[in-house]
């Protein structure tokens, strides 16, 4: 059994924004010549969100107002840090033949509730 652990910062140029992570995460599973096994891709920071959704501007535009909108209630920095719990903080999923196992049109999301500063994505894949 391995384990490979990879980190990048990634810096999101407005206050809120997001980031497909797909190719990056896959890339990753590539060099670790992991065939088999699980991957779990976190956002260390709990004002950013690591997700599945599609790859669609209009709906990736539709979270981020709804997230903001739910979150209203709250003051700075508690906004962001619900944003955070609502859309999630990490995904886990298996590797199979050196392949990430998402659905046709599922996506790896980095989302960002509080940006303009680097902030860190962790990636492990445990497996053979």
């Amino acid at each position: 059994m391995n384990n490979v652990k990879q980190t990048f910062t990634i810096t999101i140029p407005s206050k809120t924004g997001y980031m497909d992570l797909t190719e990056d995460v896959m890339e990753c599973v590539r060099r670790s010549n992991i065939r088999n096994g699980i991957i779990s891709i976190s956002s260390m920071h709990t004002t950013a969100s690591v997700f599945t959704a599609t790859n669609d501007i209009e709906a990736l535009n539709g979270y981020l107002k709804y997230y903001e909108k739910v979150s209203t209630l709250a003051e700075e920095p508690l906004r962001a840090a619900i944003c955070h719990q609502l859309a999630g903080g990490s995904v886990v999923t298996a590797i199979c033949d050196s392949e990430i196992s998402l659905g046709l049109t599922q996506y790896i999301i980095y989302m960002d509730f509080d940006g303009e500063r680097e902030k860190t994505v962790e990636i492990n894949i445990i497996g053979e």
